[in-house]
């Protein structure tokens, strides 16, 4: 995201699990263990290290990951409480760009990016909700990314020419009311705009 410019405000997901271990106590949780960036490790609770190992590839969720074993975790007297693994050491799974997630964890605690999601209740969501409820638009018929692209905006034009019509109704019926004549309202308008302009161009030319 960065290299596209892009700013997300993505609220950091509630887990309780580390990636590769199901740990009941939370005192080991993945979370809880530091990145030493310089060195390329972890460093666990109890300050002992965890030295890169390899780097793979899960097919099934299409993404790069990190693995991480732990150096003394025979020696730790927390072993069976940090991992459930037969030979006693920890392993720690990093997926892909979990440096950009701690960062935009580390954004999302600000005020500024607190205040700035709040308006998806305002701005996005109510458009999203209106696609997938009102109009039944809950998935893409289209494959790839251009293809999608120009699906969704068929669908936004659609959307955007039903405003239109709306505020054109509206507007149409105002002027009934008011007893004012459409087409003669529009005409108007368009005789005043280049009757302004003409007055410009008068006084630009006679500066």
């Amino acid at each position: 995201m960065n290299d596209k410019k892009l700013d997300p405000y993505i609220p950091e997901q509630e887990v309780t699990k580390t990636i590769t271990e199901n740990v009941e106590d939370l005192r080991f949780d993945i979370s809880k263990f530091e990145y030493d960036e310089e060195n390329d490790e972890f460093i666990c609770p109890e300050k002992q290290s965890l030295k890169f190992l390899y780097e793979g590839y899960e097919k099934e969720r299409k993404r790069k990951y990190r693995l991480y074993k732990g150096t003394e975790c025979k020696k730790c007297k927390f072993s069976k409480n940090c991992t459930k693994r037969k030979d006693g050491i920890r392993h720690l799974k990093i997926a892909e760009f979990s440096k950009e997630r701690k960062q935009l964890a580390e954004k999302m605690k600000t005020e500024e990016a607190k205040e700035i999601y709040r308006q998806r209740q305002q701005v996005v969501e109510p458009a999203i909700g209106n696609y997938k409820e009102n109009l039944g638009f809950r998935e893409f018929l289209t494959r790839g990314i251009k293809s999608v692209r120009n699906e969704f905006n068929l669908v936004c034009t659609a959307v955007n020419l039903k405003k239109i019509w709306i505020y054109s109704n509206k507007n149409e019926i105002i002027r009934k009311r008011n007893g004012i004549n459409g087409t003669f309202h529009f005409k108007k308008k368009i005789v005043d705009r280049i009757k302004f302009n003409r007055a410009k161009k008068f006084q630009f030319h006679n500066r």
